[in-house]
């Protein structure tokens, strides 16, 4: 039986309006319409005085920004310089100090507010839960996770912490930085592994299958702490443990042959035991000390994907190019950027057991010093009977056998219980995998691509006339060796920079049309920036699919790289310049 793809109905939303308000006071009202929506900068080049002029700065891409702001982007994109990576103060202190709110206004009509089913968004940057705004519909949320969780419910019919993410599906539509730019399909880079787009994509299509990444993801985790700990063999460590259990025997023997004081006989067992505790909770420690070096050491790999290429010489190095390449320099240091900050949150996810586990080594390092206590304390009252020197070396030989039979049972039980863990693990793969990889799935997979790509065909053809698709095969995860399901494009040729901008539209615009006959939560609307690459035909013949499939697409741009058939108000939603910017300050 296939797993169940059936949604409610689709929650069709565009964007009818951006408005920013500085202490109350309207300072932009943007109005979006069905089909291509401009932002420009009408700078002219050179400027009157004769000096060249540039429309970076003016506030074209933070339009977009300010759009994934209200869908819960994190503010810190608005006032960061892309290149420091350093907050641009200035900006900082404007968005509080003036109380700037922004409000996004959508409906299921693109061209005029609709009443039945209009959506407002409200965020401002103010950090005083007193003072921050985070509304939806009137409705105020006390923290961006809540708002999220609501988005994501309204939009996607997500529950809160399923997989995909609301923030995962939002950049295929928001298409503001690399990797989302340059990407099609892997638009959030590296951050996600292969098990994770596969939950990614199943959900794009429409189906429903149980989330195979968090599992494959403990899997590894679980792996590699248990060769961790069968660094010594088990049977190795059982061997050792007979042979201790032998030697215990042979000298309780010739304790109880010994003329004992019956309390005495009492403490000194008592004393064996709290050896043996304390053995048992030393191997814990050292068991949780180990699993937060591996945390540790997992977060150290990942950290060390960061970026630490010299942007200082690259810009030197492609100087000679930048009149020809003149958005590569930004988009390497945003890609850079991203990037870092992407591996900084898989470090936080990576990391979030490690809490808890500094909590239980400490009560266990607590608990082992109570336990020297108690046996500093009996055996000092040992010390004050009258003892023979047999009895003292047979109570210390077997003090001494205690903790290391404490030790052995300790790893046994470790490796044990992680066996456990591993096996409960893998079944729990093969009963998903049994399902997801049956012949049925892969059916049912192969008639949804054949939905999407005749639209993606569709597209593809109009802006550059080639076919290209999307397609699929099974992979097996190299840390964890569990199969899953690769979706890649396939086109006869997109190796240019522009052709690549135009896979990517006509990728979205596809898979708008497949969401909407499929019934599958989809935003309506796409953001893009960084399209100067793109031929200016094909942001005409943009112009002419959006309109007539009632698609809604926003693209910053610069004004010198737009074709003299969109040059005009029709299409133009928002002009900007050096003299009138988005911010005004």
């Amino acid at each position: 039986m296939l797993p169940s793809s059936t949604r409610k109905e689709r929650y069709v939303l565009f964007i009818n309006k951006l408005e920013i308000e500085e202490n109350g006071t309207t300072i932009q009202d943007v109005n979006f319409h069905r089909g291509l929506n401009l932002i420009v900068d009408s700078t002219p080049s050179p400027d009157t005085e004769g000096k060249p002029t540039s429309g970076n700065g003016v506030g074209k891409t933070t339009v977009l920004r300010l759009i994934d702001f209200c869908f819960g982007g994190d503010a810190k994109q608005i006032y960061t310089n892309r290149e420091q990576k350093q907050p641009i103060v200035e900006v900082q202190d404007y968005l509080t100090n003036q109380r700037v709110l922004i409000r996004l206004t959508l409906s299921g009509n693109p061209d005029k507010i609709d009443s039945h089913t209009k959506y407002v968004i409200e965020r401002n940057f103010l950090k005083d839960l007193k003072k921050k705004i985070l509304r939806i519909n009137g409705r105020s949320f006390s923290s961006v996770q809540k708002f999220i969780d609501q988005l994501g419910g309204d939009l996607f019919n997500l529950a809160s912490g399923a997989k995909p993410s609301f923030r995962q599906l939002v950049p295929r539509n928001i298409r503001i930085d690399p990797p989302a730019v340059d990407n099609t399909l892997r638009y959030l880079g590296n951050y996600l592994q292969g098990p994770e787009y596969e939950t990614l994509f199943l959900f794009l299509l429409g189906i429903s299958l149980t989330d195979r990444a968090p599992i494959v993801s403990k899997l590894r985790t679980e792996k590699d702490f248990l060769k961790r700990l069968e660094a010594q063999p088990r049977e190795e460590l059982a061997l050792a443990l007979d042979k201790n259990t032998d030697d215990i025997r042979a000298a309780q023997l010739r304790r109880s042959q010994l003329n004992i004081d019956p309390k005495y006989s009492e403490k000194l067992k008592h004393l064996d035991d709290l050896k043996y505790t304390q053995s048992l909770l030393a191997s814990q420690l050292t068991a949780g000390r180990l699993r937060a070096s591996l945390i540790k050491d997992a977060q150290k790999q990942v950290r060390s994907k960061k970026s630490l290429i010299n942007v200082e010489e690259l810009r030197a190095l492609y100087g000679e190019a930048s009149n020809l390449l003149e958005n590569l320099e930004t988009s390497f240091e945003q890609l850079v950027a991203y990037n870092n900050a992407m591996v900084e949150a898989r470090s936080e996810f990576i990391g979030r057991e490690l809490p808890n586990i500094s909590q239980k080594n400490a009560e266990l390092e607590r608990n082992i010093i109570a336990s020297q206590n108690d046996i500093d304390h009996l055996k000092a009252d040992l010390s004050k009977l009258n003892t023979t020197q047999e009895l003292e070396k047979v109570s210390e030989e077997l003090g001494q056998l205690f903790e290391v039979k404490g030790r052995l049972s300790s790893k046994i039980e470790q490796i044990d219980d992680e066996r456990k863990k591993v096996s409960s693990l893998n079944d729990e793969l093969k009963r998903i995998d049994k399902m997801a990889f049956s012949k049925d799935m892969k059916e049912r997979i192969q008639e949804q691509l054949r939905q999407l790509n005749r639209h993606f065909y569709h597209f593809s053809q109009s802006m550059y006339g080639e076919d290209s698709g999307v397609t699929f095969r099974e992979k097996k995860d190299r840390k964890s060796g569990k199969s899953y399901y690769e979706f890649y494009v396939f086109s006869p040729n997109n190796s240019s920079s522009g052709k690549k901008q135009g896979e990517i539209a006509a990728f979205d615009m596809g898979y708008t049309l497949f969401a909407r006959e499929q019934h599958i939560p989809c935003l309506d609307f796409l953001l893009y920036d960084q399209k100067e690459l793109m031929h200016g035909n094909q942001l005409v013949q943009i112009l002419h699919d959006s309109q007539e499939d009632n698609i809604q697409v926003i693209v910053s741009i610069l004004a010198d790289k737009i074709p003299e058939e969109l040059n005009a108000d029709q299409w133009i939603v928002l002009r900007l310049s050096q003299k009138e910017k988005l911010f005004k300050f």
